[in-house]
């Protein structure tokens, strides 16, 4: 317990608690609207009429298209899938548009609020943290706007208006256990949040999570400070997420390790809706929110299949990521008070957090979901594992410099199939390739965070850059699968400077000849992200020699389990 929660239990505005423990197929094609010469009917080299009749019925529909999708303004880079009725699985029926009308938007979504980022000519390499441009999908007019639906912001209840405050007073009451705090009347302005204190003791503030602080507003009586407000109140259970690390808002492997301690702290808190009133989302923006972790959010919130999220309440988008930070939240004034009834805060792995589930039930469970809620059915317990090799290749950092060496040993143990994840990859289509691998090789990378979705008797074989070790990070993904209880996790670590190729010179001159121990800062660790690798081939098929015929056998984790490889 911090002091600052002692001082609230103390003075009664927080309310102790016990601490609770741990317990417990192809790809989906686009609709193609487009067509070339060589997609027509043969039959129309030789029939001139009916090549006429096919032209023409393109070029209504090509006029057709363009004016919903104008080609000097947007580019369909993503697909949708559909079922066989042409409805999405994914979007509610009176929000789905027509299978005809869209094609560039996949995955689940706040309810009444479906986004596309707008794509213009030359942006390929604008600036990291950009002023994104959106359009909106409107379901009254089947159309994309620029206009934001009202849908997509959440506006409180004016406090003004005869609103009944818990307890009768407005001032905040905070009940926190290990994994979580839940708050009553946590007060927001301009970024920052704010305990309502009253009374004479003083109260010391703390850290909600990494990147907020609790600032501690005292007031001789929290009534008499609240009534002439013209302050908001969102009433009903909100989950309040700050995505600790900002810095790398589309690195699915941060995503996971908040997500899973999430779904089973909802689990265990009967008293806190699941899925909650509304979500609030910090520090980022609607184009960080990838389908992957739309889809992970989902689940970890206990939102049903063919369900939306809850609706979303994000702060407005500025052109820093330092802006970003005490922004306002949309539909909000700069200087707005607001309100939340009751909030649910995780804490974070630097609050004293967990990077995984709480318990390996929760683990499985939260796998057979996320099949789940794409239609696909779920890796079954005691089935052999299929003799499939997937090597996940990296394109722009943590590439394997001697890949194709690599490529040839891992041969000699069976078909090897290689896979590139990408933000254009669909989620379903990473689910296909996952419960059809036996064997999963990569760098550690974010899409890591799919190993988890591995068959029951799957093995992950890890390939860790050198010096990668600060906060246990080279671990981060091996205390996922091992709260899964049936996927083995084994290593290989690069040691040697020989092994390692810094992609930023400056890098390599800073902390080439840095130990482990030394690259203890969070710089040294950044620049460990900017790096490509050289394998030692014949240590890595040593390790592949000893593990994998207990894979193959059947073997349980505990039976097959070896060292975590030291620094």
């Amino acid at each position: 317990m911090s002091t600052a929660e002692a001082r609230l239990r103390k003075r009664g505005t927080v309310k102790g608690t016990e601490t609770k423990g741990a317990s417990q197929l192809a790809p989906p094609k686009s609709t193609d609207t487009s067509a070339t010469p060589s997609s027509l009917p043969r039959s129309c080299i030789r029939t001139a009429w009916l090549c006429g009749l096919v032209a023409a019925c393109l070029a209504i529909l090509a006029v057709s298209i363009q004016k919903l999708w104008p080609a000097q303004t947007l580019q369909n880079t993503v697909r949708t899938p559909f079922t066989a009725n042409g409805s999405s699985p994914f979007l509610s029926t009176d929000l789905a548009p027509d299978v005809e009308s869209i094609n560039n938007i996949e995955g689940i979504f706040p309810w009444g609020c479906q986004w596309r980022d707008v794509q213009h000519e030359g942006q390929a390499n604008k600036k990291f943290w950009a002023k994104e441009e959106y359009e909106y999908w409107h379901g009254d007019v089947k159309q994309w706007k620029a206009e934001v639906p009202a849908t997509c912001t959440v506006r409180g209840t004016p406090a003004q208006e005869g609103y009944k405050w818990h307890r009768g007073t407005p001032r905040t009451e905070v009940e926190c256990a290990a994994t979580h705090c839940i708050y009553r009347n946590l007060w927001y302005n301009n970024g920052r949040f704010y305990l309502l204190v009253d009374g004479p003791a003083a109260v010391a503030p703390w850290k909600m999570t990494r990147n907020q602080d609790l600032n501690v507003l005292h007031v001789d009586d929290a009534n008499q400070w609240a009534a002439p407000l013209d302050a908001k109140v969102v009433s009903g259970d909100t989950l309040i997420f700050d995505f600790v690390y900002f810095l790398h808002p589309t690195a699915i492997g941060h995503w996971s390790e908040m997500m899973f301690p999430l779904f089973s702290i909802l689990r265990l808190e009967p008293a806190f809706k699941r899925p909650p009133k509304q979500f609030m989302l910090l520090h980022l923006k609607r184009v960080h929110l990838m389908e992957w972790a739309r889809a992970v959010m989902s689940v970890a919130l206990g939102v049903k299949v063919h369900e939306t999220l809850p609706p979303m309440l994000m702060q407005q988008e500025t052109d820093s990521v330092w802006t970003q930070i005490p922004s306002p939240l949309e539909g909000y004034g700069p200087n707005e008070w607001v309100a939340f009834e009751r909030a649910l805060v995780v804490r974070d792995i630097f609050t004293g957090g967990v990077r995984t589930f709480l318990s390996t039930e929760d683990a499985q469970a939260f796998r057979a979901l996320i099949y789940k809620q794409y239609n696909l059915p779920a890796p079954e317990t005691g089935k052999p594992v299929p003799r499939v090799i997937t090597f996940q290749r990296k394109r722009a950092n943590r590439r394997v410099i001697n890949e194709d060496q690599l490529m040839r040993m891992l041969r000699e143990f069976g078909e090897v199939r290689v896979v590139e994840f990408n933000a254009t990859t669909s989620f379903h289509e990473q689910l296909q390739i996952i419960a059809s691998t036996g064997v999963f090789i990569s760098v550690h990378t974010s899409n890591l965070a799919n190993a988890q979705f591995l068959p029951p008797g799957a093995a992950v074989f890890e390939i860790i850059q050198r010096n990668w070790c600060w906060e246990n990070l080279d671990r981060s993904f091996q205390v996922q699968t091992e709260m899964m209880g049936d996927i083995h996790h084994y290593a290989w670590r690069a040691r040697h400077r020989n092994q390692t190729v810094y992609i930023n010179k400056r890098d390599s001159e800073r902390f080439g000849d840095w130990t482990s121990q030394q690259c203890a800062t969070e710089d040294c660790v950044e620049a460990h992200t900017n790096v490509d690798v050289v394998v030692n081939v014949n240590e890595f098929r040593a390790l592949l020699r000893d593990r994998l015929p207990h894979v193959w056998a059947g073997k349980s984790v505990a039976e097959a389990l070896i060292p975590w490889p030291d620094v």
